[in-house]
């Protein structure tokens, strides 16, 4: 079989035997794949620089019995920034175990591969966002696999009783670990408006907004209990970051 062009994300690099690398690329039309970098480990490697994460790349991909091949590659975006700290380091782990869970040939790969796009680039470019930048993509992501709803302000079943206004109860209801689980929250007006932009917004303007720090944190708990309930898997990787 010829060898193929595709436009991918690596989302993860992987050792492979001594020298190798195993590349997780997710790509609009192919969905997630996994490809063999041989060699790249080797001093002098000639595609030693395309092996690493969070890399935008133009790869040349050979395929022989049914395994993939790295051939040749160019970078269209390295994204390298977000080595520079660990907060970011941590979110674009968490962005890439999210894209691992979730997409792997579905239906809806090119969707999740243009937010993952969107939300590297923003990650690197944007070190003191990245707290809203990791709640604009779960909840994206989780609009995509259709488990999010536009939230009316004005519908009483979500209006919090008691002496505080703009306070909304929001329901989380799904299956985590086999066993259904549902509970409400209490959020704030300025997340619930946030919701609902992530939600439907346009992608390029998705990881555009800004939040004052009681909405970052509100956003940031919420959306991780609803993804750890919908995907069935305890998402705690910014758990790190609270002994900093």
């Amino acid at each position: 079989m010829d060898p193929f062009n595709c436009r991918g994300l690596i989302i993860r690099s992987s050792e492979y035997k001594e020298k190798d690398r195993l590349l997780s690329v997710l790509t609009a039309d192919r969905g997630l794949i996994t490809v063999c970098a041989k060699g790249v480990a080797k001093p002098g490697s000639s595609l030693g620089c395309f092996s690493m994460p969070y890399m935008l790349c133009d790869l040349v991909v050979s395929v022989s019995h049914g395994y993939y091949y790295l051939k040749d590659a160019t970078i269209i975006e390295s994204n390298s920034k977000i080595m520079e700290s660990l907060e970011q380091m941590t979110v674009a782990a968490h962005i890439s175990s999210c894209l691992m869970d979730c997409t792997l040939q579905s239906e809806n790969s090119r969707e999740a591969y243009e937010l993952a796009v969107y939300a590297y680039y923003n990650l690197a470019n944007n070190k003191d966002k990245y707290l809203l930048i990791y709640s604009a993509f779960n909840w994206r992501l989780l609009t995509i696999a259709g488990f999010t709803v536009q939230y009316d302000l004005n519908e009483p079943a979500y209006t919090a009783s008691g002496d505080k206004p703009n306070r909304f109860i929001i329901d989380i209801t799904g299956s985590n670990g086999g066993q259904n689980r549902s509970f409400n929250r209490l959020l704030e007006e300025p997340s619930v408006k946030a919701l609902n932009f992530f939600s439907s917004c346009d992608l390029k303007r998705l990881f555009t907004s800004s939040a004052d720090k009681r909405t970052e944190k509100e956003l940031k708990e919420f959306t991780t209990d609803y993804l750890s309930v919908h995907f069935e898997k305890n998402y705690d990787s910014l758990a790190v970051l609270n002994d900093l």
